[in-house]
């Protein structure tokens, strides 16, 4: 909300205030603040002025003020239209002091001067400190023809004194235009009352729900609390409120009883005026008044209660109600801070407030009755609900027994039970019923100290006490169950024993339990159980025994439970057993000779840590059994698909396959040897089915996989090739050249000759030539002398790099240099 301090200026806002155009609808100027935005429409009841100057002078579209002056001093005023246009021509007249509407009186001050016909730069117009004279507009001619033809607009300013008073009437003679007004001078005006700054969080709006019987969003507001709110002294101040802003402003219409106004729309305006009874300044405001929709909303509407036999039938439908309880209920988890609620029988009395119902209520029609709830918060309006009150039936009350087995040695009779079993009984198979169990009538009722379901009685027999309670309507009733003992044997069965093939030998195994044939009949049941503590608890049942597997490896028992009518028959105990296979290597291959039909190769059963007597054994080659082959080895000189079935005292077997396959001694088809560089290299090139070996000048190895020889010295080797699978070795020899790169002949035994290496017989015709640096050939040896001693001609020559050629008898040839050193 807006805290307005008007002064005149907000008089002319609106185009509906055209009723200041005569002197008793006069506005009165409080303040010296400047007016803008202000309308002269239509002519007052005053339509001349005859005793202004030689002329009758017409009032037209005008407005009047009032001036009040509280300190004495000069008054003067510029007044500008909006719209510059010179044929825009507002006139004016100034009456006082101290006069009258009723006696006027001559004026004291007027201008009519036109711009157009004064040849003016501008339309503004009024008075100020400069100007000299006190009327303008009216020339020198008798005729009044001369009219508007004189004067610049503006007139001498007032010389007021304190509490005086003057009219003024502004007249627009021509054009269509808004204006303002600026005060100058050294009065001072009366100022408006003012208003009080609201309180922080605080405004003038008021807001208040429907509080009368009809639901027409119209109630009765006091609006009287503003005033306080407003001002705090009222001494010379008159407070009313206005339904509209044309009536706040002309102070007409005043509403007659604002302590008890009764809005006419959801949200309405309202607007208080502070007048001041002696100056008649006045200020006015607006607020909002409304009408809130914010209704308290109920979020459960519906109350259950269960039958009772606090009147003596537990079966009439009929229950009291605690209303303590029933707020409780309809606002669970509400703020109840400021929440005031009441209860009726009837629509009219909530209406009325009449017939409240207190403490309880006890209701007379069975199963169901409606009661009213009236109800409202600090934050939320009064609503009335419609509340359903529902009595629901107890579930019936029953009793079942339960009959265990005991198969302990001591047969104590006490023993685990499980308490569920006894559910289908005692909730007649109702799904919408479950089950407490307590050892007393009082822990049921006020259910405290639960049982287990599985529980161990402490007697036998024992009586429990069992809440049944409705899940959906959450009544209950007690009821009981016996628990009774069966002292029994514990027979156990066989199943027989299976052989861990499944291809896992982890000892688990498929049984099918329904083989033990443990005898039951017709009237009878049967249930399988992987311990003694489920088949008792009759928990965890077996799902599918015709298709169990055992959980604990290679031996296990199981249970079997046998029922008539939920009552322990028997329990019995079912042995599985689950055999190894015998512990072997199941795959492998070897090979026979190609080359050497009488080798023989050795196959074994693949037994790993067991002795060979404790396995029978059966041989087939490529599918067909060798006849009387009963031991764990087999020696054959023939490829093909060997098998031996193993089988252990438990008549479990195991198969172990072996491939023969042939193999032999290697064919050297090639040796490449690559001589006479700083990395002589000897490649062996083979076939043949074997898986081949080689090494050079070691016909016992070691040797190495790959077929190349790498950094070679140069010399004659025997090339070693042999057959993993042994099928043999073959070798053959080969040569590497190489040429020394220095010689010492200084007679020590060492490098004292020099000569080619690496050739042999068949190379015994090759020829050396040795050349100095300069190309003379110095001598001429053969591969299988001593070699070149380093002289000439007898001589010994210099170190120094010489040259030789190699020609072989195979037209090669072979250059290179060597060092001799002295």
């Amino acid at each position: 909300m807006n805290l307005l301090k008007i002064s005149l200026l907000l008089f002319f806002f609106s185009n509906l205030f055209y009723a200041q155009n005569d002197c008793h609808d006069m506005i009165t100027v409080c303040g010296n603040s400047n007016l803008s935005d202000l309308t002269a429409e239509g002519t007052g009841l005053i339509e001349d002025f005859s005793n202004i100057s030689r002329c009758k002078i017409g009032e037209y579209n005008s407005l009047w003020l009032k001036i009040d002056v509280k300190k004495g001093g000069t008054l003067g005023f510029i007044l500008t239209p909006e719209n510059k246009d010179l044929d825009v021509d507002f006139d004016f007249f100034v009456f006082g002091p101290n006069v009258s509407c009723d006696n006027l009186k001559t004026p004291i001050r007027y201008s009519y001067t036109s711009p157009v016909a004064a040849n003016l730069p501008d339309n503004t117009t009024g008075m100020n400190g400069s100007a000299i004279e006190s009327f303008d507009g009216i020339g020198t001619r008798d005729d009044c023809k001369d009219l508007g033809y004189s004067g610049n607009g503006f007139v001498r300013w007032l010389y007021t004194n304190d509490n005086e008073s003057y009219f003024i009437v502004i007249s627009r003679f021509s054009g269509t235009a808004k204006f303002s007004m600026k005060w100058i001078g050294t009065a001072l005006l009366f100022e408006p009352p003012a208003f009080k700054t609201p309180e922080p969080g605080t405004t003038f709006d008021l807001e208040k729900c429907d509080t009368d019987t009809v639901d027409d969003d119209s109630t009765v507001f006091d609006l009287t609390p503003n005033i306080k709110a407003a001002v705090d002294n009222l001494q010379d101040i008159e407070v009313t409120f206005h339904t509209t802003a044309n009536d706040v402003i002309t102070g007409e219409n005043a509403i007659q009883n604002p302590g008890a106004f009764a809005n006419t729309s959801i949200s309405q305006q309202i607007y208080m005026r502070l007048k001041n009874t002696l100056t008649k300044c006045f200020s006015t405001t607006e607020f909002t008044i409304k009408v809130t929709k914010n209704k308290l909303q109920f979020p459960i509407t519906s109350v259950n209660n269960c039958d009772d036999s606090s009147d003596g039938s537990s079966t009439n439908g009929k229950a009291v109600f605690y209303f303590k309880n029933i707020t409780e209920t309809l606002f669970p988890n509400a703020e109840k801070d400021g929440l005031v609620i009441k209860y009726y029988a009837a629509l009219n009395d909530a209406n009325t407030n009449s017939n409240e119902l207190v403490n309880s209520f006890y209701n007379t029609t069975p199963n169901q009755q409606y009661i009213y709830a009236k109800a409202y918060t600090h934050k939320y309006c009064t609503t009335i609900q419609k509340i359903s009150l529902i009595v629901h039936m107890l579930p019936p009350i029953t009793h079942a027994t339960l009959i265990q087995c005991d198969s302990s040695k001591n047969q104590t009779g006490l023993v685990l039970y499980n308490l569920d079993q006894a559910n289908a009984e005692l909730t007649n198979n109702d799904s919408r019923l479950s089950t407490q169990f307590f050892l007393s009538n009082f822990d049921a009722k006020n259910n405290q100290n639960p049982l287990e379901v599985a529980f161990h009685n402490t007697i036998n027999p024992q009586t429990l006490f069992v809440k049944i309670t409705n899940l959906e309507t959450k009544c209950w009733s007690i009821g009981t169950v016996t628990l009774k003992t069966n002292p029994i044997t514990l027979p156990e069965y066989f199943i027989d024993p299976v052989c861990d093939d499944d291809g896992l030998e982890d000892g688990i195994h498929v049984f099918d339990l329904t083989k033990a044939n443990i005898p039951y009949n017709t009237t009878q049941n049967i249930k399988y159980y992987s311990n003694e503590n489920n088949a008792l608890l009759e928990q965890n049942k077996i799902t599918d025994p015709a298709s169990y597997q055992n959980e604990t490896p290679y031996n296990q028992f199981v249970f079997a439970r046998v029922e008539e009518q939920n009552s322990c028959f028997g329990i019995s105990k079912i042995k599985l057993e689950v055999n190894q296979l015998p512990n072997i290597q199941t795959h492998t291959s070897t090979n026979v000779c190609e080359n050497n039909t009488l080798y023989q190769v050795h196959l074994d059963a693949g037994l790993i840590n067991n002795s060979i007597t404790n396995f029978f054994y059966k041989w087939t080659k490529d599918g067909t059994t060798i006849p009387n082959e009963i031991t764990s080895v087999l020696n054959v000189n023939k490829t093909g698909i060997y098998t031996v079935i193993v089988t252990n005292k438990t008549n479990c077997s195991k198969t172990r396959i072996i491939e023969v396959f042939e193999s032999n001694t290697a064919t050297i088809e090639d040796i490449e040897i690559l001589d006479l560089s700083d990395e002589n290299k000897i490649t062996v090139n083979v076939s043949g089915k074997g898986d081949y070996e080689f090494s050079l000048n070691l016909p016992d190895g070691p040797f190495q996989e790959s077929n190349i020889f790498n950094n070679v010295e140069p010399g004659i080797y025997e090339v070693y090739v042999n057959d993993r699978k042994n099928c043999g070795t073959v070798h053959k020899t080969t040569a590497v050249i190489g040429a020394p790169k220095y010689f010492t002949p200084n007679d020590d035994g060492y490098h004292d000759y020099w000569n080619i290496e690496g050739l042999n017989d068949n190379s015994k015709n090759a020829i050396i030539l040795i050349y100095d640096r300069y190309g003379k050939l110095l001598k001429q040896i053969q591969p299988s002398s001593l070699g070149w001693d380093g002289t000439f001609t007898g001589n010994p020559l210099p170190a120094d790099d010489y040259w030789y050629t190699l020609k072989l008898e195979d037209n090669r040839e072979a250059k290179g240099h060597f060092s001799l050193k002295r």
